[in-house]
């Protein structure tokens, strides 16, 4: 037993597994920039942090949390076990990522505090998020009155490109409820598609616009803000922003790479894509096999 913070702590010798800690950037990196140095878990770290914080036991052994759980889920004696299970049909949903790393360094997504991701913005438009909700630009704080939202890949699938673009319009619906004064436009190439799809739900948008462009550079302007030029059907023109949210590509998560493989199918994102609305399941080449599909 030994004393942290007032605490007694008592020391289990068959702890399973070390804490895992968080992953950060090496000494170089961190000079003469202000990149955040704690890069948290990656999946890996993330699932065996997971899977031992109810088998630490790193704590006074008080069990009051076994006292307290009704449901009777903790049971400090239990071991890893392998379950199978039988089944006539696997259903396999569409786990998403969106791989920052694929990000090219003209977006400068890292070294300029007002450029964020999709994801990102998602958990600042959170209530529940680390701003509560508060949409404001990470170098100052200020509540940002010209926000735009970039397409940071080259080109991807037709269903994936409107993966991506449905959830800037979701976002951009979110903003506006926050900032009903803020400039919010959307810009990527190849929207003429998309438009015509949802025209009739586009045209419910209240002032947020769109352009079919690319980016060609990003810099830092004077006052913090994000200057982007872009190649456009008239030739290159330039924008200025207080905030610049990137549009990520979704693809799948390593772990549904991994379940399809392991039955034998070879899978992308855009598998999972189906027209039509509603609720459907689509056909593989396995017949007990099938997808949750993406609308």
């Amino acid at each position: 037993m030994y004393e942290k913070k007032g605490r007694y702590i008592v020391e289990f010798p068959d702890i399973p597994s070390e804490r895992q800690h968080q992953i950060e950037i090496d000494v170089e990196e961190r000079r003469r920039n202000y990149n955040e140095v704690e890069l948290g878990f990656d999946e890996e770290r993330a699932l065996k942090e997971a899977r031992r914080c109810l088998s630490c036991r790193r704590c006074l052994g008080c069990a009051l949390c076994w006292a307290e759980c009704k449901p009777e889920a903790i049971d400090f004696a239990m071991e890893d076990d392998i379950v199978e299970v039988e089944a006539d049909m696997l259903i396999v949903s569409s786990g998403v990522e969106r791989a920052q790393e694929r990000i090219d360094d003209k977006f400068q997504l890292g070294s300029n505090l007002n450029v964020i991701t999709d994801l990102q913005m998602e958990r600042m438009l959170d209530e529940d998020g680390p701003s509560k909700g508060l949409v404001i630009r990470p170098y100052d704080g200020e509540v940002p009155a010209r926000i735009g939202f970039v397409q940071s890949y080259e080109a991807a699938a037709s269903g994936v490109h409107r993966a991506a673009l449905c959830l800037a319009v979701n976002e951009a619906i979110l903003l506006r409820g926050k900032l009903p004064e803020a400039e919010i436009s959307i810009i990527a190439g190849e929207l003429t598609g998309f438009q015509q799809e949802y025209a009739a739900d586009l045209e419910k948008l209240a002032d947020i616009t769109f352009q079919e462009a690319a980016v060609v550079s990003v810099d830092a302007g004077e006052k913090a803000e994000v200057e982007v030029t872009l190649a456009t059907a008239q030739g290159e023109e330039c924008r200025s922003f207080d905030l610049l949210v990137l549009l990520t590509q979704p693809q799948l998560s390593a772990e549904v790479k991994k379940l399809t493989s392991a039955v034998g199918l070879e899978v992308d994102y855009a598998n999972f894509f189906a027209d039509g609305d509603g609720a459907a399941l689509l056909a593989t080449e396995k017949d007990q096999v099938q997808l949750a599909a993406q609308r």
